[in-house]
Parts: structure tokens; C-alpha cells; sequence
């Protein structure tokens, strides 16, 4: 697999993560469990699904329900 191959998967399973972390906030999942899911995956080195949720988490912060509503049902 070429390098920029290998940087777009990771980019697209980024976020993958990301989408899913929105979709768990918008369905009530509070940060403390999301925050606990990265540590989980922060063990089994998986690192693009930690960028993902805590990318999820930190746009959460400033975002209003309904504009992570749209970010779902439009993509980013």
C-alpha cells in the first residue's frame, strides 16, 4: 500500500470514528463514557479511532445538538 493510500485510510477510518462519536452524542451517550471508549482503544493501540471520537468530543463542546444533527445527515 503506497503512503498516500495509507494516509487516506486512516483519514477515512478517522472519520468513520468521528461520525459514530456524533451519532453517540446526538443519541444522549454523555462524554465520560466516550472518554472511557478512547481509553479502551488507546490500549489495543488503535489511534485512528481515538483521533475520531476525541475529534467528536472536542467539536461537541461548541456545537448545538442541531448542528450535529445536520453534520450527520450531511457529512462534514
Amino acid at each position: 500500500m503506497s503512503t498516500s493510500s495509507k494516509e487516506l485510510l486512516v483519514k477515512r477510518i478517522i472519520e468513520e470514528y468521528y461520525m459514530l462519536a456524533l451519532l453517540d452524542i446526538a443519541n444522549g451517550t454523555n462524554i465520560k463514557e466516550l472518554e472511557e471508549t478512547i481509553e479502551l482503544y488507546e490500549k489495543n493501540e488503535e489511534y485512528e479511532a481515538c483521533a475520531g471520537i476525541l475529534k467528536a468530543i472536542n467539536q461537541s463542546e461548541y456545537l448545538t445538538l442541531k448542528e450535529i444533527k445536520n453534520i450527520l445527515r450531511n457529512g462534514n
